[in-house]
């Protein structure tokens, strides 16, 4: 858990996917007002200790970010005072989206067997529709290591911010540069082309 005051009205909290409050689904833990709203009210009351945000007595705005690497980011902003003496937090809806937009994702899985069961899991719990989330999705050995690489990511995806919390068990987030892709395509190996995971999911479980 991170906190950090961005000015006198604007404060950026990050947590892990195990820190999300009662929850490790971001969707169904904003659509849940009531819970985010007591939820944040404590992450506010821990911000006014750490670093200093005061929100007491004013309305709350949250913007809530799912990152690629598995990190959640919620940039609350301080609105009007208010009159009686109490918080409003207003959560938004989930902001689906790495917040450096990037296009691509690079993730690397210790081994195949890894990727597989991240296949598998997503097959699993219904995490499917993928050529929604990317215009294509390969699978590199480079090195020691294997790559699953994501071009042209729609920010707009349903269930990406399931998608990230569920990756990020079974890999790492390696990068978000297209350079990188170039490398493995020239010095790696191709695995599986264009629609890895669904390739796995169709031939190989």
């Amino acid at each position: 858990m991170r906190f950090e005051k961005i000015s006198e009205n604007k404060l950026k909290i990050v947590l892990s996917n195990d820190e999300l409050p009662n929850s490790n689904n971001l969707d169904n833990f904003m659509k849940n007002s009531e819970e985010a709203k007591n939820s944040f009210i404590r992450l506010l009351d821990e911000a006014k200790i750490a670093v200093g945000f005061n929100a007491d007595d004013y309305k709350i705005k949250v913007d809530a970010k799912a990152m690629m690497n598995g990190d959640y980011v919620f940039i609350v902003t301080r609105l009007i005072r208010l009159k009686h003496g109490h918080r409003v937090v207003t959560p938004k809806p989930v902001v689906k989206e790495d917040i450096n937009n990037s296009k691509t994702a690079i993730y690397r899985f210790e081994k195949f067997d890894d990727f597989c069961n991240f296949c598998e899991y997503l097959k699993l719990n219904k995490i499917n529709y993928i050529n929604n989330l990317c215009v294509s999705n390969s699978l590199y050995k480079y090195g020691d290591f294997y790559y699953l690489c994501f071009n042209s990511i729609n920010p707009n995806y349903k269930k990406i911010a399931m998608f990230y919390t569920s990756i990020t068990e079974f890999s790492n987030f390696f990068s978000s540069k297209d350079m990188f892709v170039a490398t493995m395509e020239e010095h790696g190996k191709v695995i599986l082309e264009s629609n890895a995971i669904k390739m796995c999911q169709t031939y190989l479980l």
